[in-house]
């Protein structure tokens, strides 16, 4: 095959209806992306995660529990005394890891690379991931002509419910126990 890149997907864990979805969306595009020559990791520091399993994932799922590949590529990592699970032992012991898309060819050039820093504008880091067929679009630009092209679509509210409505079910729910 002419061209060799993987996709590695940085998400919080098995719990995040945000990553749920966004990991659904990548698996819903594998077969384009196997078609240009990638392949697709999702990379999260929670340990026990059952990601695959419970959005039946046709690509793998690695537990990285230091954050090894976070720090390679420059994706945040929220300590574990900042994460909601702090006091939870045996759980994020090095950090979670925020959301992050890096594409990678086979001979480790970065061909694209996107990361969020958590804020409360972008709900703690959960919203505002560029579109995964903007990725693929991009993907596909870039092994043409060398480079990726401007601006991608992001999630949000409205693209979670239309999407993926039984995770923006659960935001919303979330968001109602808060009150």
């Amino acid at each position: 095959m002419a061209n060799s890149f993987t996709i590695k997907v940085f998400f919080r864990g098995d719990w995040c209806p945000w990553c749920n979805g966004y990991l659904r969306d990548f698996n819903g595009e594998l077969n384009t992306i196997q078609q240009l020559g990638g392949t697709v990791v999702g990379i999260t520091s929670q340990i026990g995660n059952q990601s695959k399993a419970n959005n039946n994932l046709n690509f793998d799922i690695v537990v990285d529990e230091e954050n090894a590949e976070a720090t390679k590529y420059d994706i945040f990592v929220t300590p574990k005394a900042e994460t909601p699970l702090k006091d939870v032992e045996g759980v994020y012991n090095s950090g979670m890891v925020q959301p992050g898309v890096v594409v990678e060819d086979a001979g480790g050039r970065i061909l694209y690379r996107w990361a969020i820093v958590p804020s409360e504008m972008n709900f703690g880091g959960a919203t505002d991931r560029p579109l995964v067929s903007d990725i693929v679009g991009a993907l596909e630009h870039i092994l043409a002509n060398g480079s990726a092209p401007g601006e991608f679509g992001s999630t949000d509210m409205a693209y979670l419910e239309k999407s993926h409505p039984d995770q923006h079910k659960m935001v919303m729910d979330y968001l109602a126990s808060l009150k």
